[in-house]
């Protein structure tokens, strides 16, 4: 049943890309798609792999060394999630051009990244519909399951916003805290934290963008 709500899910996001969008339509969220999950399976490299014993203490230095992110399914799954939704919507103009010519959608949004809040919250309605009932329990058990995935999605599509100078200034000012050689005073899980969001924006950045250089 999940399955088959599933894939009536993913055939219901690919009708809502528009299909005279010539770069922001379903062939591209499939792309960025893979992509995601090409680099989401590289994050452990297989030589790490031969290092995890019975005793656990392999797997817990695989979680130190990427923040948490291989030992997290709903990760995963939000990652790839997030690629397939991104550019739900797009009307192929520009947020900037949006904004300028004082449009609707602009509106709604107060003028912050017009598109990507757009794709999110509707795809977030179109989960949340009656019919994906057993998938929505599928991907969270609980309340606090659901809104570390709602805030997964927002922050990944949000961060295929690359023009808004006042979101990259608050990814830089992240990774300048993050790796800065000055002591720290926050707490270890704070700080791993920090780091995993820092990986999932440049994965989906470097996946949105990678489209262009793809082969096929």
């Amino acid at each position: 049943e999940v399955t088959e709500q599933l894939r009536s899910y993913i055939s219901a996001i690919s009708l809502m890309y528009r299909k005279p969008n010539g770069f922001h339509n379903f062939e591209h969220a499939c792309h960025v798609t893979m992509s995601v999950t090409k680099l989401l399976s590289r994050i452990v490299a297989p030589s790490q792999m031969a290092h995890v014993g019975e005793d656990g203490v392999g797997e817990r230095t695989l979680h130190d060394h990427t923040y948490g992110i291989t030992s997290d399914p709903l990760t995963h799954f939000s990652l790839v999630f997030s690629a397939l939704i991104h550019d739900v919507d797009h009307t192929g103009v520009p947020n900037a051009t949006l904004i300028e010519e004082n449009a609707a959608l602009a509106q709604a949004y107060s003028n912050k990244s017009v598109a990507e809040q757009n794709s999110i919250d509707l795809a977030w309605g179109l989960l949340q519909q009656e019919q994906f009932a057993s998938l929505r329990e599928c991907i969270y058990a609980s309340k606090s399951e659901h809104e570390h995935f709602r805030q997964l999605v927002v922050q990944a599509v949000l961060a295929t916003d690359i023009v808004d100078k006042e979101l990259k200034g608050l990814r830089n000012g992240r990774w300048e805290k993050a790796f800065s050689e000055e002591a720290n005073p926050e707490s270890p899980k704070d700080a791993i934290n920090r780091k995993a969001t820092i990986v999932i924006e440049h994965l989906i950045q470097a996946s949105d963008v990678a489209h262009t250089m793809q082969h096929w």
